[in-house]
């Protein structure tokens, strides 16, 4: 018999029903040749064909092709490329209507869509009314043209736009798509309109602020407003839907508005017959009732709970217990809201890493008077856009790290010895001791009752991650005398699982950070150069000419590697530290004196690298060293870590040879 040896698919799915006019079957024969493309599905048929006649033409010599077709209809492979065929084509419905929702993507994001998949395109159009940007600078020399990104965040996927020019009515356009079908595990069949209806995950809008000191080329980044947008109204809509959001400032300024943001949005596929406005509102308002009997059942659990926290023992009521804090939009939330395992992807490779990351992140500005200085707790979402961090924040970010890299992690919420309120991380396990993370330094701190310690934590009220809050109830609350065996009911008083699991998120947060920068080469070299001709100019003023040794300044290289190690791995790497000496032995002459000054910078100004080298006594001397055969040696060294964060390693060097 012989092969069919062209389009074999296309020939078995030829026997499908269509109940499409004539009129359609070239785009339904383009649908299939589509399908049989993707990943070699033709390759996989073709080899079908052949294992199904090779196996009966040994029963039968007599082979009619119905009977391999239908074999083929059988397996898997069929049924599957069947399905996602039929999918995109009953799913398309009215042809001119699925071009009208195809034409308004831009073709740049086109490839972006694949048949068989409900996607949401969110366009940013303008925004209006950002009253602090009514004047221009009137000081040029002071800021830049500072500008603003904002973040789009549905569950796994980011989006982050380019800088817009700050000004009172900004002009954005800018689009993205995001995958609904990813957000429902990924479902094998086009969403149904029921599934859409229940896809209650919002869009959230994390506006940043940027700004650029001309004088010292430094630049500061300001979290202005988080919002967020139910797009299940789209649902109820033929084409786009524009909305307009209101941006609100964040904590204590969430009352006070900052501007207004005008969105389109828009399913792709369209919906052949929408949904009734009256029942996507009735489904969002049930939504929200049912969020709100969850708090309101939970507010008055805590207060059950804390009646009896505090009747226990007369001191219990002034010990730093935290069952609720302000996030970013002013609203007060249960504290284990604020963390969430979070698995952060191949940027961050170990639990130090992200410890040494989580440091080296700006800090938040505190909101001054009269809008009052409580510093808000972020939420995970946007505290990795926000790119700065409070005190807390900070905590919360390291501990859902922790928890996503296998950790037994949790917060500690206490006072330091100054009497100020903080937090740290604590992790417990049954392997390793009990250890204290400092997320403003990432330093670590081996626990044990009664023993001496190196950090300034002095008493600590309660302890809690994700899933679980206790509060201390032991006599003394001082942290060197504590134990953090919380399953000790007499020591440590818990919440009800019940209680908590219906505040909490249960799923891992896989938010994607932004990679690190490329190791830029030419722009470190030129930074070098920069921080060079300022030392040369330095000293020429105070005629001394300058002589740099480059082989000198080649050594440096491992020891700046070796100090960025040992910050994130806490404990000095003798073994660098040593072959860094070993080098200076055979570089530096007999009889000459070596001095150094390594220091790391979070700013990418030559300008205040040199000042900083400057304001030090050992630096100051190196640059203005005087003497025999002086040289001085500079080595530059940049570590990139996710969302822009940059640290810069610096050291400044001299060799000479005393006189007098």
């Amino acid at each position: 018999m012989p092969l069919m040896n062209k389009g074999p698919a296309t020939e078995v799915l030829g026997n499908c029903d269509n109940e499409e006019s004539a009129t359609t079957l070239p785009g339904l024969q383009e649908a299939i040749a589509r399908e049989i493309r993707r990943d070699n599905v033709d390759i996989v048929i073709n080899q079908l064909i052949r294992d199904v006649v090779a196996e009966e033409a040994a029963d039968d010599e007599s082979l009619k092709t119905e009977e391999v077709v239908s074999r083929l209809l059988q397996t898997g492979v069929i049924q599957n490329l069947v399905q996602r065929v039929t999918s995109t084509t009953i799913s398309d419905g009215n042809k001119g209507r699925i071009n009208l929702d195809f034409d308004v993507i831009p073709p740049q994001l086109r490839h972006e869509i694949l048949p068989g998949r409900h996607y949401l395109y969110v366009k940013i159009k303008k925004g209006r009314a950002f009253v602090d940007h009514l004047e221009p600078n009137s000081s040029p020399t002071i800021k830049n043209n500072p500008s603003f990104t904002i973040d789009i965040i549905m569950k796994a996927q980011r989006e982050r736009t380019n800088p817009i020019l700050c000004s009172c009515d900004p002009e954005v356009n800018q689009g993205f798509i995001f995958d609904l079908q990813a957000m429902q595990d990924n479902k094998s069949t086009i969403l149904e309109t029921s599934d859409l209806l229940g896809l209650n995950i919002p869009i959230t809008l994390v506006v940043v602020r940027h700004n650029t000191m001309l004088y010292n080329q430094s630049s500061t980044t300001t979290l202005l407003s988080v919002a967020t947008l139910d797009w299940r109204k789209v649902l109820s809509k033929l084409g786009s839907s524009v909305v307009t959001t209101r941006l609100m400032g964040v904590g204590s300024e969430s009352q006070v508005p900052v501007g207004l943001l005008d969105l389109e949005l828009i399913l792709v596929p369209g919906l052949t017959h929408p949904v009734e406005g009256q029942v996507v509102a009735e489904q969002l308002r049930s939504l929200e009732n049912r969020q709100a009997e969850k708090q309101r059942l939970f507010i008055a659990y805590a207060r059950q709970w804390w009646r009896e926290y505090t009747e226990a023992r007369t001191n219990l009521s002034s010990r730093p217990v935290r069952i609720f804090a302000m996030d970013e939009r002013g609203k007060n939330r249960f504290v284990c809201e604020f963390v969430q395992r979070f698995e952060c992807g191949s940027f961050l490779h170990s639990p130090q890493e992200a410890s040494r990351w989580i440091s080296l992140l700006p800090s938040f500005a505190s909101q001054q008077p009269p809008m009052g200085t409580i510093s808000p707790w972020l939420t995970l979402v946007s505290a990795i856009s926000a790119r700065t961090l409070t005190a807390d924040t900070r905590s919360s970010l390291l501990c859902s790290i922790l928890l996503g890299f296998g950790l037994n992690a949790w917060i500690c919420c206490g006072t330091r010895e100054s009497g100020l309120p903080h937090s740290w991380v604590l992790t417990r396990g049954p392997y390793t001791t009990d250890t204290f993370w400092e997320p403003s330094t990432g330093s670590r701190y081996i626990h044990k009752v009664g023993q001496k310690v190196l950090h300034d934590y002095a008493s600590v009220g309660c302890v809690f991650n994700n899933q679980k809050f206790y509060a201390n109830c032991q006599t003394s609350d001082k942290v060197s005398f504590c134990s953090f065996n919380l399953e000790e009911s007499c020591s440590w008083k818990g919440m009800s699982l019940n209680a908590t699991a219906t505040m909490t998120e249960k799923l891992p947060s896989f938010i994607p950070l932004i990679p690190p920068e490329s190791d830029n080469v030419i722009w470190t070299t030129d930074f070098q150069i920069q921080l060079k001709t300022l030392i040369i100019e330095h000293r020429g003023d105070m005629n001394m000419s300058t002589i740099f040794d480059e082989r000198l300044s080649h050594i440096l290289s491992p020891a700046l590697w070796s100090y960025e190690r040992e910050a994130i791995e806490g404990s000095c790497l003798g073994g660098s530290n040593e072959y860094f000496s070993a080098a200076l032995m055979h570089s530096v002459k007999d009889g000459h004196t070596f001095k150094a000054f390594p220091f790391h910078i979070k700013h990418k100004s030559p300008r205040r690298a040199f000042n900083n080298i400057l304001s030090s006594q050992i630096g100051r001397e190196i640059v203005e060293c005087r003497g025999d055969t002086v040289v001085l040696a500079l080595r530059v060294l940049a570590i990139y870590y996710p969302e822009g964060v940059t640290v810069m390693w610096i050291m400044i060097a001299c060799s000479f040879r005393p006189v007098g």
